[in-house]
């Protein structure tokens, strides 16, 4: 193998977490309600099964080949050409994924923070300790998601308990009117715009400790993630009803701007910031850590190391070049995004399956004589 650390089952799980809410923290409750409208709460709820399957695929593809990855397991069954294609679009995926997530806080960061700094500024001081943690290896990321992962969960906790004082239930009203192909649509996005970006984890699953309770804390964990993206959707609802929810890209930043507790308590929007930069560098980083990984194992190298540097730079490279400004980039790849997410996330890991069962289990079916 070419990575030798291992990961706890925690640590893991830690890292599900931190790549589900990602970036989904700031940009979920806009994407959900753009079809959903004041139903996109129950849009969100309906999606949370259909993530927990997208979950039980990709762990049922894993424990075909145990040993392998994903980009291993699609040369494995398809054969070293057909393999080697469907890997390469899987490595395109991962270095859209990584330069996607650059972009959107390069655009976050020139718009409501640092409005005079140019957005290669940004992305260079992302990037750097991106690369940095990729060189120190996988354990060095699964111990620093143990540090980092309480503190996104108690700043988002925080945020949706200083916000209950300002919720108003009227503004859920009147539910159930949207047509269900809209509530349809919204389920669709809310699942596979957040689940179904968990698929860049197969990467790394080869190199996690067994356990018995992999699968199920798997699961919870996904399941967690997706309760709190929902609670969050929720609250936005709530608060600035689904109009301001649809329009608003930052809406999560601007819900932790109307944070007011006895006119001292406000004004915590740096923590919203923080804990979406913690999430959003961890998910980012394993994309771009899936695609060097991939690289070397589609190519069969004997290291990754060399590969991180121009990874980096075409990672830079493309997030500069994704799009002009963010209303191209929200009229124009997510959508595209949406549709990618779906193929990789269910569509192909299904086929993948099937594959194997068609190669493995009918092969090694008994065959019964007949007798005369």
């Amino acid at each position: 193998m070419l990575i030798k650390d291992r990961l706890t089952v925690r640590q893991f799980t830690l890292l599900i977490f931190l790549t589900m809410v990602g970036d989904m923290i700031l940009i979920y409750p806009s994407l959900v309600t753009a079809h959903g409208k004041q139903d996109a709460w129950i849009s969100s709820l309906l999606s949370q099964p259909i993530g927990l399957v997208m979950m039980w695929i990709l762990f049922r593809l894993y424990r075909t080949h145990p040993e392998l990855s994903l980009i291993e397991i699609c040369k494995k069954l398809l054969g070293p050409w057909l393999g080697s294609i469907l890997a390469a679009g899987y490595l395109c995926y991962f270095i859209m994924g990584s330069a996607i997530c650059l972009r959107e806080v390069g655009d976050f960061m020139t718009t409501q923070i640092y409005l005079q700094t140019p957005i290669r500024v940004i992305l260079t001081l992302f990037l750097c300790p991106m690369v940095w943690g990729i060189i120190h290896g996988l354990r060095t990321m699964g111990t620093s998601s143990e540090l980092l992962a309480p503190i996104v969960v108690v700043f988002m906790i925080f945020l949706l308990l200083g916000l209950l004082p300002q919720v108003e239930p009227a503004k859920l009203q009147p539910i159930l009117d949207t047509p269900w192909m809209s509530l349809l649509h919204s389920t669709i996005r809310g699942a596979f715009s957040s689940f179904g970006e968990l698929i860049v984890l197969s990467m790394f699953l080869p190199y996690v400790t067994s356990a018995s309770h992999l699968k199920r804390d798997m699961l919870l964990a996904t399941l967690g993630g997706g309760i709190l993206l929902t609670m969050l959707e929720l609250v936005s609802l709530m608060i600035f009803g689904p109009i301001l929810t649809q329009h608003g890209f930052y809406i999560s930043y601007s819900l932790a701007q109307k944070i007011n507790i006895g006119n001292f308590f406000e004004r915590i929007e740096a923590l919203m910031a923080i804990s979406w930069l913690i999430s959003t560098y961890f998910k980012s980083m394993l994309y771009m850590f899936g695609f060097v990984l991939g690289i070397a194992q589609l190519f069969e190298l004997k290291a990754y190391k060399p590969l991180i540097l121009p990874s980096a730079l075409l990672m830079f490279a493309a997030a500069v070049l994704i799009g002009p400004n963010i209303i191209f980039y929200t009229n124009t790849v997510m959508p595209a995004w949406l549709d990618w997410n779906v193929t990789v996330s269910l569509i192909i890991p299904l086929f993948l399956l099937l594959v194997h069962w068609l190669r493995f289990h009918r092969k090694n079916r008994p065959t019964k004589r007949v007798t005369s």
